[in-house]
């Protein structure tokens, strides 16, 4: 009986460390297009579409990782430029809806592949760890391309973009203000709900496991990833955008943990009712969404 049962022991404690293991692999790995997908995506791009020119494509490195993405040069550039980032498992073009609430205050833009997704490298994902590093790369190689001071630059990010942006914002960088629209509080509780909601609560058996196995694999650790604490330190100015609470209780609340950490005075939560979406060839920012945006960088003055 003892030797039946310590067999059923070694045998769970094998099925959970393996389940720990893939589930650590599935955390830091975004889910990225066939080839055959992006290939059609960017056939289908219409810069013209946006209000936008042809961009310059831009690589620039952060160590030995190269990420890649757009430059959009204004030729008639008020002396501020955007950063737009994208959310997990998208890539850069997922953020072209967003570029003319910027593009038409004679904002440059700076839009890339954050690691690990679209034509940047990268294996892993580390929901804002190392990529607040990176984002510290763009800034500046984006002000010396355009030759534009680091703190008129400005960076909206959505999902994980927001919550890297929020990340960044702790007072190490030099950079104009944030807009964040639905960041997540932290890595832990986001894994926690997101694979619980993909699978099943039980999957909180192995979290605990899978999240210390990722933070050896994607040298991270995963305690540090939390925009709510982070958010102590903001000085600059800060937007946070999030659904209406009809499309989601989780997301508001995390925004509004965040939001109730800012340092800064100059702050604003606001929930809209449209969201833009995914990509589509003939889709801009709606006029609700567009008009928070632009009463926001009228209030701190960015751009004209």
């Amino acid at each position: 009986m003892k030797k039946t049962l310590s067999f059923i022991i070694v045998i769970i404690a094998l099925f959970l460390l393996v389940a720990s293991y893939y589930l650590s692999i599935e955390i830091l790995t975004p889910e990225k297009p066939s080839l055959v997908d992006e290939v059609d995506t960017k056939n289908q791009i219409s810069f013209a579409n946006f209000g936008l020119p042809e961009p310059e494509t831009i690589r620039f490195q952060n160590g030995t990782l190269r990420l890649r993405g757009w430059y959009f040069k204004h030729s008639k550039k008020q002396n501020c430029g955007m950063i737009l980032l994208h959310e997990f498992s998208d890539s850069k073009t997922q953020m072209l809806p967003y570029a003319s609430s910027f593009w038409k205050r004679g904002c440059s833009l700076f839009v890339f592949d954050a690691r690990a997704h679209g034509e940047s490298d990268g294996n892993y994902s580390t929901y804002g760890y190392h990529e607040k590093m990176d984002l510290e790369r763009a800034v500046e190689y984006f002000s010396e391309i355009d030759n534009i001071p680091e703190d008129r630059i400005g960076i909206f990010g959505v999902g994980l973009g927001g919550a890297t942006a929020l990340q960044f914002a702790d007072g190490q960088f030099e950079y104009g203000f944030v807009i964040a629209d639905t960041p997540f509080r932290d890595m832990r509780s986001y894994v926690e709900r997101t694979f619980s909601s993909l699978y099943s609560p039980a999957i909180l058996l192995v979290t605990p496991l899978s999240l210390s196995m990722a933070e050896l694999r994607g040298d991270l650790l995963v305690n540090d990833v939390s925009p709510q604490n982070t958010a102590k330190l903001i000085e600059k100015p800060v937007l946070i955008l999030v659904p209406n609470i009809s499309e989601g209780q989780i997301k508001y609340d995390d925004a509004y943990m965040i939001f109730g950490n800012l340092k800064t005075k100059s702050k604003q939560l606001v929930q809209y009712t449209n969201s833009i979406g995914k990509l589509s060839s003939d889709q801009n920012s709606n006029s609700e969404y567009d008009t928070v945006i632009q009463d926001f960088l009228k209030e701190i003055q960015f751009g004209k």
